[in-house]
């Protein structure tokens, strides 16, 4: 059974936590919405990914259903491949929060930036990204959660991965354990994919927004500079031309 193998580079870049003053100090340094840039580019290549494990998953499901009961080898290919699910569902959750966060904190350093965002919704159909985030990461957890239900197990139980594994081990032992471990598996990976997907939406339409939003405080920046220019000392009369307000 091919395996996935993914580099350390992109595991890192993945899956490295953004909270805390950390990330409020990155906002503040680094070119405005490069973080979100980079999110798209990186949500694109781990969707590839999901659909990897997803496919790999199917083909273990239709051995199994062949061979009524997998072999161990093949087994411990499965329970590689819970793994990857693993790291898929942390990712989405980790990047859900961050985004929330980045939002958050987008709007707390630009005032009637939220307007901007409630503006636009027509488009968008998003008056809250944050909200949204949220929205995504609460569908994301409960769906796993429920299917996790059926192996006795939840979202806490999978982040220890010994349990996790032991639980599997158990349930390769038979070909109804086996069944229902890998229909639980094809559930989170089918969600994992089609969540993967609407948070790309969103994040485009998040990173249009502020690109848009930059861009007008570009224009205002520009028309203040043109109207200071034009000021001139006359019987302390202060000329400058009344450009009005940009936004």
């Amino acid at each position: 059974m091919r395996k996935i193998l993914i580099s350390t580079i992109i595991l890192v870049l993945f899956l490295s936590p953004l909270s805390g003053s950390s990330f409020a100090g990155a906002l503040e340094t680094t070119q405005l919405g490069q973080w979100l840039d980079d999110k798209m580019d990186s949500i694109k290549d781990y969707a590839k990914f999901a659909e990897n494990v997803q496919q790999n998953i199917k083909q273990l499901e239709t051995m199994r259903t062949n061979l009524k009961k997998l072999s161990p080898r093949d087994w411990i290919d499965f329970e590689n491949q819970v793994r990857e699910l693993k790291r898929l569902v942390s990712y989405q959750d980790a990047l859900t929060y961050a985004a929330a966060n980045y939002e958050t904190l987008f709007i707390q350093k630009y005032k009637n930036y939220d307007e901007f965002v409630r503006m636009y919704k027509s488009s968008t159909g998003i008056s809250d990204f944050t909200q949204e985030y949220k929205l995504l990461n609460k569908a994301t957890r409960n769906t796993v959660e429920s299917a996790l239900k059926q192996l006795n197990l939840s979202m806490n139980d999978i982040e220890d991965d010994k349990q996790l594994m032991d639980r599997l081990k158990g349930m390769s032992k038979s070909a109804i354990g086996q069944k229902q471990a890998i229909s639980v598996a094809s559930q989170i990976s089918l969600h994992a994919i089609e969540q993967l997907k609407k948070l790309e939406k969103v994040l485009m339409s998040n990173q249009q927004l502020h690109a848009a939003w930059i861009a007008k405080q570009n224009t205002r920046e520009e028309m203040e500079d043109a109207a200071y220019s034009t000021r001139v000392p006359a019987r302390d009369i202060d000329l400058t031309i009344d450009y009005g307000k940009v936004y």
